[in-house]
């Protein structure tokens, strides 16, 4: 297994909100776009709380930038066979200290799942939100359930 490197954050300079991720998924990284995975519902999930198209990759950024959102993974880079979380080994974490410092209007960081938000805490010791994980395997979460949750920490 080789070494896998994330994205750039997506920041906008007035956000409010930080959503971090644990690693793209392979199907992302072969897009270049956070969570390009049609199974996975973060996209369709924040379509319906904003009520805002995505079907392109230019509405999901005007979607973030509309909305104060920034958009990371706590993880740099890591070794992982798969997508799945629970195979993340190894990890380097970005660097969300000096993304928080150059972005202070950031008031609010959001876990999308427990790995996550268990990294966070791991590397930073910052105070997170943690949520379900808006992947296809987090099954005991259906996307209404999602939008419910995700709706009561974003607005």
């Amino acid at each position: 297994m080789s070494r896998i490197i994330g994205f750039d954050a997506i920041v906008h300079g007035n956000d409010k909100i930080l959503i971090l991720g644990s690693m793209p998924s392979i199907k992302s990284l072969e897009e270049n776009m956070y969570y390009a995975n049609p199974s996975n519902r973060f996209w369709p999930m924040l379509s319906k709380i904003y009520n805002m198209p995505v079907t392109t990759r230019e509405e999901k950024l005007k979607l973030l930038k509309e909305n104060q959102i920034a958009l990371w993974d706590i993880c740099h880079s890591c070794i992982r066979k798969g997508s799945m979380d629970s195979a993340i080994k190894e990890t380097i974490p970005n660097d969300i200290e000096l993304l928080l410092e150059e972005n202070p209007s950031i008031q609010k960081i959001i876990c999308n799942g427990k790995t996550s938000y268990t990294l966070l805490k791991k590397y930073f010791q910052r105070e997170g939100i943690c949520c379900s994980s808006t992947s296809s395997a987090n099954a005991r979460k259906t996307l209404e359930d999602l939008i419910i949750e995700y709706k009561g920490v974003l607005l």
